[in-house]
């Protein structure tokens, strides 16, 4: 089928907009006619973190034509350079406009790897499409715009609550984080002390939902506080037990820990991304440590004990090792850390950019 896309116009339209003192950009998209050039009013739009889902961009364009009348579907594409070699699809409609929000603007250039809070050129561009195969796909010409980002933490964290577990009942008495595998974003781990008893999984303290309880042997979320109540997870045996947790498909195992070493006497974070911060461990299992709130720098750390060092090379969560390197932490914040003595794994959540 031959398809033509007629003469575009895109629109940009911030609402939260830094003065600019460059030329206007320009944008033309390519047509069977001479292209039709357009001033913008804007090239720079600051993101404002502490309002995520308030609107950052407009973007409209004229509809393409084909040769048939066809549902036609558009794709609101990002990228770091003009050939668009690496692009991050940011929303899809069949409209002839879309506002972008400032998370959606956010996590598109994060997603391109821009670094938080410095100003950067991004691209912009429309594809269209029909059917549901994606066929006679045409690009609008790319236009560029600077954007300021914030840091946006990518992750879930989940935590420990019932009488198998240190808080017991409460859903906000320091319940103990489940680790995080550094190369599988759904794949969790918590090694230590459990009761025989019965627990279950928060994606929030100090809320019971969303949870995580059991049904026919698999996870069972309850996402709202409308859904019923699933079941709680048990612990059929008391003891040291590694819990493993993977969210991709809701399932869970246990493995029991056949030599349990003993507690260290103490854990410091140390590194040139704070001064010396010693952790706390768990009345209820001396082999996970904790702080809930300490401010950090970009820069790294490592967590000292028993006089050796231990760290790692992920960023958030990971394993640490003896002598292993510098942990990294990319950005400024107050962080809640913590630290399994038993694996030396850990998990570090900047408290202001997590949910």
């Amino acid at each position: 089928m031959i398809t033509t896309l007629k003469r575009s116009l895109f629109l940009l339209t911030g609402l939260l907009i830094a003065s600019c003192s460059e030329e206007d950009e320009k944008l033309s998209v390519a047509s069977e006619e001479a292209p039709l050039v357009a001033n913008l009013d804007i090239n720079r739009v600051a993101l404002d973190q502490t309002n995520p889902g308030n609107p950052a961009v407009t973007v409209s364009w004229s509809e393409a034509v084909y040769s048939m009348p066809t549902p036609i579907k558009y794709v609101i594409q990002f990228a770091a350079n003009q050939n668009f070699e690496t692009s991050v699809n940011a929303t899809t409609t069949s409209l002839e406009e879309a506002t972008l929000s400032m998370s959606a603007v956010n996590n598109a250039v994060n997603d391109l790897g821009f670094v938080p809070f410095e100003w950067q050129q991004a691209y912009i561009r429309v594809q269209s499409s029909i059917g549901t195969l994606d066929s006679e796909i045409q690009y609008s010409e790319p236009i560029g715009i600077m954007v300021y980002p914030y840091f946006s933490y990518p992750y879930d964290d989940y935590y420990l609550v019932g009488a198998a577990t240190a808080p017991g009942w409460s859903n906000d008495n320091n319940n103990p984080v489940l680790f995080r595998d550094a190369f599988n974003e759904n794949l969790y781990r918590y090694t230590g002390r459990f009761n025989q008893d019965f627990f279950k999984i928060l994606d929030q303290r100090g809320s019971w939902v969303p949870q995580y309880g059991v049904e026919g042997g698999n996870l069972k979320l309850r996402p709202t506080e409308d859904q019923p109540d699933p079941p709680s997870i048990e612990s059929t045996r008391a003891g040291y037990r590694t819990l493993t947790v993977n969210l991709a498909n809701n399932t869970f195992s246990f493995k029991e820990v056949e030599n349990v070493p003993d507690a260290f006497s103490s854990v410091t974070v140390t590194g040139n991304a704070g001064g010396d911060v010693a952790l706390t461990a768990l009345a209820f299992d001396p082999h996970i440590w904790y702080v809930r709130s300490t401010p950090l720098e970009t820069g790294s750390i490592t967590f000292s004990a028993n006089g050796m060092s231990y760290g790692g090379a992920t960023e958030f969560s990971g394993v640490a090792e003896v002598d292993g390197g510098s942990i990294p932490v990319p950005v400024k914040d107050d962080y809640e850390i913590w630290f399994n003595d038993i694996t030396g794994e850990y998990v570090m959540i900047p408290l202001n950019f997590s949910k």
